[in-house]
């Protein structure tokens, strides 16, 4: 018997604190791989990778002073901005390297910690 439903094909469920960031085919992109929990995003000063809560703390979305000291190696330190923007840096660098060659306008790092959006824009340039 054969047995027919509807369906979808859903790449990934949840953008959470831990999807990582991406920039693929002229987009940024989150997930659907995840930094976890260990090694973490950025942030979590165990040398994870760029993540969705390391541009909400650059962004000031994330308040390191609500978080115990918790994170590193020893697990006792806080919550690492630097490395966030860092990470992100990184991102832009590739971001702003394909724009020059297509000839696009750079993005500023604020810019690519909001996903690429400039003030004022409701979708992806």
């Amino acid at each position: 018997m054969t047995i027919q439903a509807p369906q979808l094909d859903i790449n990934t469920v949840a953008a959470g604190g831990g999807s990582r960031l991406f920039y693929r085919n002229g987009m940024v992109e989150v997930g659907p791989e995840s930094a976890g929990a260990h090694p973490g995003p950025l942030c979590y000063r165990k040398g994870g990778h760029a993540a969705v809560t390391d541009a909400n703390l650059l962004l000031g979305r994330v308040v390191p002073a609500f978080f115990p000291a918790i994170f590193g190696v020893g697990e006792d330190a806080p919550l690492d901005a630097g490395a966030a923007e860092a990470g992100l840096r990184v991102l832009a660098d590739e971001i702003n390297d394909a724009a020059r060659r297509k000839g696009q306008a750079e993005k500023s790092l604020d810019e690519v910690r909001r996903g690429g959006w400039t003030d004022g824009e409701r979708k992806r340039p």
